[in-house]
């Protein structure tokens, strides 16, 4: 079962392993990144990462959509990892199941603007949110399970 659905830059590190983990009780994460499932050395740091005893699967967009009916099935609690927005926008606009997302790490850029406390959006990321949007995921912003939960909400 799907428990959790986040936008992180960072994907796994300690928030993602440990305290996110923990409190989900995920048994496997799922990173969704075209960058990382590309890049063999960045592969071999987020598996180093994970917390033990936990599965970890890296996946581009693609090749993620093609493993959901696989995943809907695997009776684990399993916790998903963008690590950016356009890939988040490409997978839901494919996958248009997830109620919610958390955005829990979006760094800051030129051109970005603060939309939480560690949320920063350019104007392609917004747009990738509006789109994510109006596929009927909210949006929230929640860095750790044990802070303030925000809807994330554009002026427009």
């Amino acid at each position: 079962m799907i428990k959790a659905v986040r936008v992180d830059h960072r994907l796994v590190h300690g928030q993602v392993a440990f305290t996110w983990t923990h409190f989900l009780a995920a048994t496997r994460i799922i990173v969704i990144d075209d960058k990382a499932a590309t890049d063999e050395f960045q592969k071999m740091a987020l598996n180093m990462s994970k917390p033990a005893g936990c599965k970890l699967n890296i996946f581009t967009v693609e090749k993620a959509l093609s493993k959901m009916a696989k995943v809907e099935t695997l009776n684990e609690n399993i916790f998903i990892v963008f690590g950016c927005t356009r890939d988040a926008a490409r997978f839901i606009e494919g996958y248009p199941k997830f109620k919610e997302i958390n955005y829990g790490g979006i760094a800051k850029k030129e051109g970005s603007k603060s939309y939480g406390e560690v949320v920063y959006l350019n104007d392609e990321e917004v747009a990738d949110s509006k789109k994510i949007m109006s596929l009927g995921t909210k949006i929230f912003m929640q860095q750790l399970p044990t802070t303030k939960r925000e809807e994330l909400r554009f002026a427009d």
